[in-house]
């Protein structure tokens, strides 16, 4: 059976979020390479961010409306009735489902749900780091076809040729599916994984809905309440990693052996290619980049280099995904580490408002044991390097502190308290303590499966960094939830904790 010209629907779903959390959109670089690749092979494609939904639904009966669900997260995005109407209207014959955040299964797997009640013949895809982590679960749902366990930047050609053809899957890689009630996992080829990411086909940011985006009221990247909006846009010019801290939920990438294709590793795109891309997002109206990168600091020459010329271009960036404060640590005397100063220059010169300040712990074995000891309290004073970005250079910084890793004691996480209090005196903006959270991907969730820490029924619903999801840990899960609460109203000021209870979801 051959099937001709098929029309392709990629989507992000809706969001459910905690009453504490900023709802934001989607929009993020996962879709936006798939798309390109679709068009670069002239497959008619459409995209959809199911949290502002179509142009023909208003912001006030999507993102803007606030519906709370039976399992206490608020609801934001497009109803299922608007879902199931965009899907007959569209008549897909294929639509790919992002996944990337375990809290949101549960919106990815009901899109798929009512794409089979439209039309049960509609070939459903999902992929994304939590797909991939959990691709028995979303092939068992009996509402996803195909998951892909790996990039997919070359592999959605190749599926939609499979479907054209009525090829089975079987003669792919990189898919998990089922056939005969059974899972079955194909490898990885070394040819599916873009090894020179110079060669990954253009985003299409032109598909993003900016329109929207820009009507929400504030910049969706910004952490911060009431700043100001502005037209922003995701950029990406590496994937990957140097460290290998066991929390993060892509560290099992990090593995020769990993179905997922040994992809955690740092990977780099070319200066040139960068400022390419940057070109296009200027001539879309994008002013402000938000930089998707892992560990885009790691490289000194060459992200200096990137920001003198984004700067260059009348262009600012807004935020980045993944800040290391190893990167900011230079020699100095008495084998000490200092802050360099001019780095935080010429992030300052590039538009930082603000970054986030990861200190992840203050006990130095917590840090060996999960965060790669890639920092060392004993020779880098994170206080001081606080003390020159803020009061010296300006910038905003948001400090995260962990607690509620399995063999953590009480007495550890008092010294983040601690430091988390020397910090805001040193100029940080607030301090959020998130409790560890084991996610699916990571190889804190293997250990914790392993240990007896997590259940392997767990609820995805609860995977986020209020709730202490494994049990047995050193310090139980009801006393890390008293203290993640009362070091949060004990360090931050006031003024801070009033206000972020002002901007909670129906507050």
């Amino acid at each position: 059976m051959s099937r001709q010209d098929p029309k392709v629907l990629l989507i992000y779903p809706p969001n459910q979020l905690m009453d504490i959390e900023i709802p934001r959109p989607g929009g993020t670089l996962s879709l936006l390479y798939l798309a390109g690749a679709l068009r670069d092979a002239d497959i008619e494609v459409n995209l959809l961010d199911a949290t502002v939904g179509s142009e023909s639904d208003s912001l006030q009966d999507t993102f803007f409306r606030r519906v709370m669900q039976p399992n206490g997260l608020t609801r934001i995005g497009m109803s299922a009735g608007q879902l199931r109407a965009y899907f007959e209207k569209g008549k897909y014959d294929i639509i790919g489902i992002s996944s990337i955040f375990t809290s949101q299964t549960r919106m990815a797997l009901q899109v798929a749900r009512i794409a089979k009640q439209v039309n049960p013949e509609t070939l459903v895809i999902s992929g994304g780091g939590n797909a991939q982590a959990l691709s028995s679960r979303f092939l068992v749902s009996g509402d996803v076809d195909l998951v892909s366990t790996s990039e997919s930047d070359n592999l959605i050609v190749h599926i939609v040729r499979a479907w054209q053809k009525g090829s089975s899957f079987d003669n792919l890689d990189a898919v998990a599916f089922l056939k005969d009630g059974q899972v079955v996992t194909k490898p990885v080829r070394p040819e599916t994984i873009c090894r020179n990411l110079d060669e990954l086909p253009i985003p299409a940011w032109d598909m993003l809905p900016f329109g929207k985006y820009d009507n929400i009221g504030f910049s969706t990247r910004s952490n911060t309440p009431g700043v100001e909006p502005s037209r922003y846009a995701p950029i990406m010019t590496s994937r990957g990693c140097q460290f290998r801290c066991l929390y993060c939920h892509n560290s099992e990438e990090k593995n020769p052996t990993s179905e997922r294709g040994n992809i955690g590793h740092l990977r780099l795109k070319s200066i040139e290619r960068v400022m390419q891309e940057v070109e296009i997002l200027r001539s879309l109206g994008v002013r402000h980049l938000y930089f998707e990168d892992d560990s885009l600091l790691a490289k000194k020459e060459r992200t200096t280099n990137i920001f003198r010329q984004v700067t260059e271009m009348d262009m600012q960036i807004s935020n980045i995904n993944g800040v290391n404060l190893a990167h900011f640590a230079i020699p100095g005397p008495e084998d000490k580490l200092v802050p360099d100063q001019e780095y935080l220059e010429i992030m300052k010169q590039a538009g930082f408002g603000e970054f986030v300040f990861p200190v992840e712990s203050a006990s130095q074995r917590i840090l060996d044991k999960y965060a790669s000891g890639k920092l060392d309290l004993s020779r880098f004073d994170v206080v001081e390097l606080m003390r020159v970005a803020t009061q010296e250079k300006g910038m905003k910084c948001l400090v995260n502190i962990m607690i509620g890793f399995p063999d953590e004691t009480e007495e550890e996480m008092l010294q983040g308290v601690e430091l988390a209090k020397q910090l805001i005196d040193a100029g940080a903006t607030y301090v959020t303590f998130f409790i560890v959270t084991p996610f699916p991907g990571s190889k804190l969730f293997t250990q914790a499966i392993e240990g007896g820490y997590l259940s392997e029924d767990f609820d995805p619903d609860r995977m986020n960094w209020k709730n202490p999801v494994m049990r047995n840990t050193v310090v139980p899960p009801k006393r890390i939830v008293e203290l993640r609460d009362w070091a949060w109203e004990h360090v931050n000021t006031p003024e801070y904790v009033q206000s972020r209870r002002s901007h909670q979801i129906g507050g």
